[in-house]
């Protein structure tokens, strides 16, 4: 039994110190993405969100490992009848935890970080019984750094993430090329990306009329001007079922308001908390124009924005 328990001691020692450099090495926002399709992925998602309780979880777990290892070698001796028993379970363990425990486990992570998927489910286990210990833990930290840390971790992996896609298919490769234009454009504001060849519409006007004039557009769209505020988008395809005597204004969308000095990757955040794809941008005694994201993804795909 004590063999037994050493064993799996030694294996949990192994298991939280090649996790700590398997979550160093994976990306967390490339596995946000694959957790879509796996189950793995998304539990080890959910483990390493908030990272400081995560890391808890490995070094607590891997201490009490350790010290379970030693007290069973400390009885193996023992029972055996060997004195001087805590000194022989230290000069006896301590090879063992250096191959076994540190080493080799974390060589093998480096090798492939992704390989920490295959332990989801027990450090999901880990996570869950250690949560009184680690969570208060993870509170304090988060106190003290204010969560800058892992900010600063998640930008890391995203331009790693980019340029690492970069030496994927040639397809892939020009977008993630874009994306990475588009990060290097801080301080260049929204002004390049702008549309203004999408035709103003009518609130009163008729469905055969707005279906005329969208088709002047490219990708046959309109804005509609109100009183106040920015404009609302209609979209073409809105009107296929639309009877020719309904009223078009409840079929076009809101649209918000974005000023035209922030950034392209603050604009995209911001069209990402309300789920749409376009933008009014508008300032005082400047030319009021349309963030389309597509529109601007296709100028960062053509070339590099000047």
């Amino acid at each position: 039994m004590l063999w037994i328990i050493l064993i799996i001691a030694l294996f949990a020692s192994s298991l939280f110190a090649g996790s700590e450099t398997g979550y160093y090495g994976v990306n967390a926002l490339r596995l946000k993405h694959e957790a879509r399709e796996s189950r793995n992925s998304a539990l080890l998602e959910k483990i390493i969100r908030q990272p400081s309780a995560f890391l808890a979880t490995l070094l607590i777990g891997n201490n009490i490992a350790t010290d379970v290892a030693v007290h069973a070698a400390v009885m193996l001796f023992a029972a055996s009848g060997f004195s001087n028993t805590e000194l022989l379970a230290i000069l006896a363990l301590a090879p063992l935890d250096f191959l076994i425990g540190e080493m080799w486990p974390k060589q093998y992570m480096l090798a492939n970080p992704n390989r920490l998927l295959w332990f989801s489910v027990p450090l999901a286990l880990c996570r869950v019984l250690l949560w009184p210990i680690t969570q208060p833990i993870a509170l304090l930290v988060s106190k003290l750094d204010s969560g800058a840390g892992d900010l600063i971790m998640r930008r890391n992996q995203f331009v790693s993430l980019l340029h690492d896609s970069q030496k994927q298919a040639a397809g892939e490769a020009e977008v993630m090329s874009a994306a990475i234009r588009a990060i290097e454009s801080k301080g260049q504001g929204l002004r390049q990306y702008l549309r203004y060849d999408v035709p103003s519409l009518e609130q009163d006007i008729s469905v055969a009329e707005a279906r005329k004039k969208m088709s002047s557009c490219i990708d046959a769209k309109g804005l509609m001007f109100g009183k106040h505020g920015p404009p609302s988008i209609l979209f073409a395809s809105r009107l296929v079922d639309t009877q020719p005597d309904s009223p078009v204004l409840p079929s076009a969308v809101p649209l918000i308001s974005l000023s035209p000095s922030i950034d392209l990757v603050d604009a995209v955040r911001h069209l990402q908390i309300y789920g749409i794809s376009h933008a009014w941008v508008e300032e005082k005694e400047q030319r009021a124009g349309l963030l389309d994201l597509e529109y601007a993804l296709a100028s960062l795909l053509s070339s590099r924005p000047q």
